[in-house]
């Protein structure tokens, strides 16, 4: 993987991608407190050595900061298998929580898919997790397999056991469209951790409780 510099920020600020200043000074972000777990810790270091934004994905007292909007316009599948979020869009260009921003052929890639410039902003590899795992994602990978007819679920651990995988879910293409809609049913379910699945059909439509 290519490492990010100085140089390689001029290049993508005048290309694909620009790198915003992240707010404070380095003292401030010195003093960040020793109670906070070594995951955040460690993206607040990288987006310092980066100058570069930390987003707090999960915030306790304050709104999401992801744009909805923008998530549900992006694939699924892209978000998944580059882990990031959308945060938001302006005259710079498209906002991205990411865990590595100085994946440079990742922002290239993910510039020239979505046709616009990226302006990478910190986050932990976990929260992104959380929310691309949470049922956000999963009823987005619900009404794609439900429209588009396109979704095997069931990966091997190291172990030899059989799990559920939204990876998977989100971007293969091989698998019968009837087996993709069940299994990304029961995907759903478990994430809800729900104890039972009602199918109900109706006149002109079947519900999924």
């Amino acid at each position: 993987m290519k490492q990010y510099t100085e140089a390689d920020a001029a290049r993508l600020t005048s290309q694909n991608a620009v790198v915003p200043k992240a707010p404070g000074d380095d003292t401030t972000l010195a003093l960040e407190s020793d109670h906070e777990p070594p995951e955040v810790l460690a993206a607040k270091e990288l987006a310092r050595r980066y100058r570069l934004p930390f987003i707090e994905l999960l915030p306790t007292n304050q709104d999401s900061p992801i744009d909805y909007g923008l998530f549900n316009e992006i694939p699924v599948d892209l978000m998944v298998r580059h882990q990031f979020l959308p945060l938001k869009r302006d005259g710079r260009g498209l906002h991205l929580a990411m865990a590595d921003p100085t994946d440079l052929e990742r922002l290239d890639e993910l510039a020239n898919t979505l046709q616009t410039r990226i302006v990478p902003h910190v986050a932990t590899a976990g929260a992104i997790e959380v929310i691309l795992r949470r049922g956000d994602a999963t009823q987005r990978v619900l009404q794609e397999a439900a429209s588009g007819f396109r979704i095997s679920l069931v990966r091997e651990t190291e172990h030899g056991e059989e799990v559920l995988d939204l990876d998977r879910l989100a971007t293969d293409s091989e698998m019968s469209p009837i087996i993709k809609l069940v299994d990304t049913i029961i995907y759903n379910a478990m994430e809800s951790r729900a104890s039972d699945i009602h199918i109900e059909t109706r006149d002109t439509e079947v519900q999924v409780k």
